[in-house]
């Protein structure tokens, strides 16, 4: 067999499983979401999307300050699919919920668009295999499969982040106009997706300072005169200056330049380090060119994460810290690590582990300064994001919140099959990519719940972690349906009782009820049985109810 029709079918094998992932990922996404009813935040963004669609973005209070444009996507595809259903003669569901549900398919959308940007990146960097390598982590991620059928603001930070990341590369990698003016317009896209995406603006400033300063230009500059270097300094101050005015055009298209000009005076914060930048007549009174609802979602953001307001208390390892809403409460550093460590899978870590390895190894060789210098853009903000994160961000309420580095690092993981590679890492990738992948599906449909094999009894997941990484409120259907198969049972007792007994899991540790109200239960019992992990089921016999709690259930 030639080598020409080898590569051939080489290439038509690898296409044909590029197509399987993709349409494997569409598949669990639209089955998964059968029996879902709706997250806690869904109805919010949802609502947001369709007030920003009908020119009306005017934040109505803290309720919605997180809430962004991205979300007239999913209202958009909504409208869309209805009249597509009534045009057909279809049955759809017209409640709120029905629509809000719909706005799901532009979520997994723009989960299939993210794999695309995973494969191509990682195919870019790490060549065929690296790619396949890549996309099947990403598709057997159970925490981007979980919230990218969501009508949140979480995938699409995702997305963004990564894909103002990859043109930002292309951009410095080969220049030109054009590259520079689709990376500005990413970057400023991002900041419609979620607040958290204003973080990319120092990330950008120290990759291109880390990149240029590696590159064999910077090193003639630095041999060359002083006029050079000054020409090289406007040059790179005309670059900012314009990312800057793409971005804040991008946010006021996003807003429908509501507000644009109104000084920092004009508004009511919240926030303390705005009201200092308030407080200066100067800087007070100077005309922002930045939309009245971005400007006070900022705030309500920092605001409500430095005083609490927007979520209960915080559970992590069997610990509570009561969340008084007062700006007293402080998380537990390294809470993203520890949430990692139990929700991601076990192959996947692995797999990162060897690949971070092998970039600090071999430095010396120029080849390999080389692809370092390329992979920056993926470590530079994964390592920005989880310092941040892990020690400077108070909503320690779901590893959801850090779902941005997720395809960063799945796009690095490629790198544990690049060139140079052995059949003994070929191998190793296909038995950790099967271990991934059966530990995910092993939660189908429940993957917002998954745990990895480090909790190896599911109904216990609870003494590690709560909130939305074990229960997000869309689990009521199955609830329903074991109540029928169950006549009896009772359900959120919140005092001492004798029977079988079904609890809420956020109400069992304490995160959205008073702690003490279950402690009864915690303290002298185990579930016997889970209900799509979000409600623990106990059999609680009379005679072994502690003295106390049989002397408050008479």
């Amino acid at each position: 067999m030639s080598n020409r029709l080898w590569q051939w079918m080489a290439m038509r094998w690898r296409l044909i499983v590029v197509g399987a992932l993709l349409a494997v990922l569409l598949l669990i996404h639209i089955t998964s979401l059968r029996h879902k009813e709706l997250t806690t935040d869904e109805p919010l963004h949802y609502q947001y999307g369709y007030r920003v669609l009908n020119g009306t973005p005017q934040r109505t209070g803290a309720i919605d300050s997180s809430t962004m444009p991205f979300s007239s996507v999913h209202a958009m595809t909504s409208g869309n699919l209805a009249v597509i259903a009534r045009t057909a003669g279809i049955p759809a569901d017209m409640s709120p919920n029905g629509q809000v549900k719909r706005g799901r398919y532009a979520t997994i959308a723009l989960s299939l668009l993210l794999a695309l940007y995973v494969l191509k990146w990682s195919y870019e960097l790490y060549g065929r295999n690296g790619a396949l390598l890549s996309l099947s982590l990403y598709v057997f991620d159970p925490n981007l499969l979980g919230h990218g059928q969501l009508v949140t603001a979480d995938l699409p930070a995702a997305l963004m982040i990564t894909v103002a990341l990859y043109h930002f590369w292309h951009f410095l990698k080969l220049g030109g106009k054009r590259r520079a003016l689709l990376s500005a317009v990413t970057l400023g896209l991002s900041q419609l997706a979620k607040y958290s995406c204003i973080y990319l603006y120092p990330i950008f400033l120290m990759i291109a300072a880390v990149y240029c300063r590696s590159t064999p230009a910077a090193e003639a500059v630095r041999l060359s005169r002083w006029p050079r270097l000054l020409c090289v300094l406007l040059r790179w101050t005309g670059v900012t200056a314009f990312f800057t005015a793409v971005s804040i055009l991008m946010i006021n298209l996003g807003f429908g330049f509501n507000g644009i000009g109104t000084p920092l005076s004009g508004y009511s914060l919240n926030d303390p380090v705005f009201k200092k930048l308030q407080a200066p007549p100067i800087v007070g009174n100077l005309p922002l060119p930045l939309p009245v609802p971005y400007v006070q979602g900022l705030d309500l953001v920092k605001f409500e994460e430095r005083m609490g307001q927007a979520w209960g208390n915080i559970y992590m390892a069997g610990k509570l810290r009561v969340n008084h809403h007062d700006g007293t409460l402080h998380g537990f550093p390294g809470y993203y690590f520890y949430a990692a460590f139990f929700k991601v899978p076990i192959a996947k870590q692995v797999i990162f582990l060897v690949a971070l390895f092998g970039y600090f190894s071999r430095r010396g060789q120029p080849a390999a300064r080389t692809f370092r210098r390329e992979e920056i853009f993926l470590l530079v903000p994964i390592l920005v994001y989880w310092i941040y994160f892990n020690f400077f961000f108070n909503a320690e309420i779901g590893i959801r919140h850090v779902l941005p580095v997720f395809p960063l690092a799945t796009i690095f993981c490629g790198r544990f099959l690049a060139s140079p590679e052995s059949k003994l890492r070929r191998y190793s990738a296909v038995i950790l990519v099967v271990w991934a992948a059966a530990s995910t599906l092993s939660y189908y449909p429940h993957f917002i719940s998954y745990f990895n094999e480090f909790v190896p009894d599911r109904k216990l997941a609870y003494r590690h972690l709560a909130d939305s990484n074990l229960d997000w409120s869309g689990n009521y259907w199955y609830l329903i349906q074991y109540i029928r198969r169950h006549p009896g049972v009772i359900v959120d007792p919140r005092k001492p009782q004798a029977g079988r007994i079904i609890v809420p899991v956020n109400a069992l540790v304490g995160v959205n009820r008073n702690p003490e109200e279950y402690r009864w239960l915690r303290e002298h019992f185990s579930p016997v049985d889970h209900i799509a992990y979000s409600f623990l089921v106990y059999d609680v016999p009379k005679e072994m109810l502690p003295q106390d709690a049989n002397s408050r259930a008479k």
